[in-house]
């Protein structure tokens, strides 16, 4: 598996995918900074994980799946000798692999800056609560990939980023404050930072007392993600490896 990792991720070096790990976080970084430099932690964990993280985990698929079927739509690879099932697995964790750098990134971005600014009029979060959130956010976030790689391998570029960035911005930001949000996969991220980092989905901080803060479960997301992330990469491995070249 990991050679077909390593051949995976060798497909993207010096493509543009690579560069948007770092562009779209920092980008966010310096949207927050210079638009509300007095908010800029908490705007730009809010901003991150209710806009740019639903994007990005589409988007990433999404061109992972296009360098592959843009011009020869899988012919390369179906003739190979090789396991199909290994090869979209591997294209799964090299997704994830991706997105966790840009999740780190935009992490240690935060933690940086934080301090550059001084005083805000919201906290300063110490860097195991932002290393806790991130972590929870791409736990709880994981599922995304293989459903997007089967939209963006069924139905196409466009569509699979529409589809999940339409649903992470609305079901996942309506449902997460209210008393459903469990059943909405993509409002458990959302969701688990109101305990964590103490703000809403709206980028409004509450207090420790509030009950969404103790009535919110941070072990039962995770491991329902995780459990769907596993779900959907079974059904959609084997669904590719009866793929044929069209």
């Amino acid at each position: 598996m990991i050679s077909y990792i390593l051949a995976e991720n060798l497909k993207h070096k010096g493509t543009f995918l690579k560069k948007l790990l770092v562009i779209m976080p920092i980008t966010l970084i310096l949207l927050s900074l210079f638009l509300m430099p007095s908010y800029f932690t908490t705007n730009s964990y809010n901003w991150w994980y209710v806009i740019i993280m639903p994007a990005t985990f589409a988007l990433i698929p999404a061109m992972i799946d296009r360098r592959e079927s843009r011009k020869l739509n899988y012919r390369a690879v179906f003739p190979l000798n090789i396991k199909l099932e290994k090869l979209w697995v591997s294209k799964i964790i090299t997704a994830l692999i991706y997105m966790s750098i840009a999740a780190i990134i935009h992490m240690l971005g935060v933690y940086i800056f934080q301090f550059l600014i001084g005083e805000q009029l919201t906290p300063n979060y110490g860097f195991s609560t932002l290393l806790f959130a991130s972590f929870l956010l791409i736990i709880t976030n994981i599922w995304q990939i293989p459903l997007c790689f089967f939209l963006a391998k069924k139905f196409g570029f466009i569509a699979s980023i529409a589809v999940n960035a339409v649903l992470g911005l609305g079901a996942g930001i309506l449902l997460s404050d209210g008393a459903f949000w469990i059943y909405c996969p993509y409002s458990w991220g959302i969701r688990l930072m109101i305990p964590v980092m103490h703000i809403l989905p709206s980028g409004i901080l509450i207090e420790a007392s509030n009950p969404m803060v103790s009535n919110t479960s941070l072990l039962i997301p995770c491991i329902l993600s995780i459990c769907l992330f596993t779900l959907l990469t079974m059904i959609s491995a084997k669904w590719f490896s009866n793929q044929e070249v069209k």
